[in-house]
C-alpha cells in the first residue's frame, strides 16, 4: 500500500512538472529566437523580450499540454495496440490464458484487465492502461508456446502487480513526457536548421512577435 500511494503521488508529481516542463521549454525557445534576431542586443534585453513572449505564450502553451495530456489518456492504448500488432481475445479464443489470469484477479479480487496476443517469437509480456477500463495485458504468442502453466501464471501475476501497483500509470505518463520533450527537441531543431529567420531592422519587432508566436505553436 506504501508502494501505491508514493506512485500515486509520483504520477501527479509528474504531470504537474510536465506543466512546468512546457513553461521552461517556451522560454527557452523564445531565448534562443530572441538571441537569434536580436543580434548584439544586451542580455538584459533579451531576457525581457523572453520572458515577455513566454507570457504571451502561456496560455497557449497551457492548453497545448493539456490538450497533449487528453489525447494520449484517449488514444495512447490505440497507439500501443497498433505498434505491437496485438489483438484481443476472449476466453473461447484463448481458453488456457484467459482463465489462467481471471483465477489470478478473483484470487486478488480485483477487475480482470483486457487480454491481448501479440504474435511475436519473442518471450514477452506487458501491461499497459491508465484506469480500470483501459487496463489490459498483452502477451507474445512465443511466450504462450514455450512456457508451462505455472511460468504463464507466474508472468501474468507479475503484469498484475504492476497494475495493482500503479506502475503501468505512471510509466505511461512518463511516455507523455518523453513524447513533449522529444517534440520540442524536433521543432528547435527544425526552427534552427531550416527556417532561420531574417535580420533585417525594418522588420525586427515583427520578427520577434513572429519568432514568439513560432515557439506557443509547440
Amino acid at each position: 500500500y506504501t508502494h501505491i500511494r508514493s506512485n500515486r503521488r509520483r504520477s501527479i508529481a509528474l504531470l504537474i512538472g510536465l506543466f512546468f516542463l512546457v513553461y521552461l521549454m517556451v522560454y527557452a525557445g523564445a531565448l534562443l529566437a530572441e538571441g537569434w534576431i536580436g543580434g548584439n542586443a544586451p542580455l538584459d534585453v533579451i531576457l525581457a523580450r523572453a520572458w515577455r513572449d513566454l507570457i504571451q505564450a502561456f496560455p497557449f502553451a497551457t492548453a497545448g499540454t493539456v490538450v497533449w495530456i487528453l489525447i494520449a489518456y484517449r488514444f495512447h492504448q490505440a497507439m500501443i495496440d497498433g505498434l505491437s500488432g496485438s489483438e484481443a481475445v476472449t476466453r473461447k479464443e484463448e481458453p488456457r490464458l484467459y482463465n489462467l489470469l481471471e483465477n489470478l484477479c478473483i484470487s486478488r479480487g480485483i477487475p480482470m484487465p483486457k487480454l491481448r496476443i501479440m504474435h511475436s517469437d519473442a518471450l514477452n509480456a506487458f501491461a499497459t492502461g491508465l484506469n480500470q477500463k483501459q487496463y489490459s495485458i498483452t502477451v507474445t504468442s512465443g511466450l504462450m508456446d514455450r512456457l508451462n502453466d505455472a511460468e504463464i501464471e507466474a508472468v501474468l501475476a507479475h503484469e498484475l502487480t504492476h497494475i495493482r501497483n500503479g506502475d503501468v500509470r505512471m510509466m505511461v505518463i512518463a511516455v507523455i513526457i518523453a513524447g513533449a520533450i522529444s517534440f520540442f527537441a524536433e521543432f528547435f531543431f527544425r526552427i534552427m536548421f531550416y527556417g532561420r529567420p531574417g535580420r533585417s531592422s525594418s522588420s525586427g519587432d515583427g520578427d520577434r512577435k513572429g519568432a514568439g508566436m513560432a515557439i506557443l505553436i509547440a
